[in-house]
């Protein structure tokens, strides 16, 4: 085991269909927040749940091959799991979406993507990147 799986156990995943829709149903009724980087776009709703949820997608409009999504999702699951863990007392459902600067974008900027989306949408303040 990867120390990346390792700390991935440590957040809970939304992995049903009907979760990735109610995140985007609250964005559309204003009751979610969205933001928009370069590598990535955040989507974030609360939850009933109580803990904090992630979950990650990469449509075919980021590339055809399944092997490059799969990379993205990768990625995506990696900055997640160096962020996201100090921050499991909200009661947050977070989706991050790849895009098409994803694959290429350099790590720590995908990572610094986030923290930035986090910090705009006024999810976490303090953050040291």
């Amino acid at each position: 085991m990867t120390i990346t799986e390792n700390k991935n156990k440590d957040i809970a995943r939304l992995r049903k269909r009907a979760d990735f829709l109610r995140v985007q149903k609250a964005i559309k009724d204003q009751q979610g927040r969205k933001w928009v980087s370069k590598g990535m776009i955040v989507e974030t709703a609360s939850n009933e749940v109580g803990v904090l949820r992630v979950g990650f997608t990469v449509s075919k409009r980021v590339s055809k091959l399944a092997v490059t999504r799969n990379r993205v999702k990768r990625r995506l699951r990696a900055a997640a799991a160096e962020i996201l863990p100090l921050y499991q007392s909200q009661n947050l459902d977070i989706v991050l979406i790849g895009r098409v600067e994803s694959e290429k974008r350099d790590f720590s900027d995908l990572r610094n993507d986030l923290i930035w989306c986090l910090k705009k949408m006024n999810i976490v303040q303090d953050i040291a990147s």
